[in-house]
């Protein structure tokens, strides 16, 4: 996982870091995902994503992005992106992984709760804290 600043640590193990996701504006993503979302959910003002993809010569990459537009409804909703980079790896092997993200940056929206769209395939309810 790429991480950004001001990383919180995960509780149980102090050399893996939660990286948090990350705000920009009018993000245009890829139509070519590379991964699989068997699951997500909120834990706290973490998203935990259960994913499936193809691999296992070359370590694998993600970023969570919010595009910080706002839908006006009832919850709001915003987009966030799971973006994958394999690295160039071609293996097939199959890799399921658990990736952890701290999304409380997004309480700076000024909205509460929000629904997050992920990938426009997966929607979740962020209620903060």
């Amino acid at each position: 996982m790429i991480a950004a600043c001001n990383k919180k640590s995960i509780p149980g193990n102090s050399n893996k870091e939660i990286p948090k996701v990350e705000m920009m504006a009018y993000y245009q993503a890829s139509n070519k995902l590379g991964y699989l979302v068997e699951s997500v959910k909120i834990n706290g003002n973490n998203i935990v994503f259960k994913i499936v993809h193809n691999g296992g010569c070359k370590p694998h990459t993600f970023r969570l992005i919010c595009d910080s537009t706002i839908a006006k409804s009832n919850p709001v909703q915003t987009n966030l992106y799971l973006v994958h980079d394999n690295n160039g790896d071609t293996c097939a092997d199959e890799i399921k992984k658990e990736l952890i993200f701290d999304i409380t940056r997004l309480k700076n929206l000024g909205f509460n709760p929000i629904q997050l769209n992920i990938d426009h395939l997966n929607t979740v309810l962020y209620e903060i804290k």
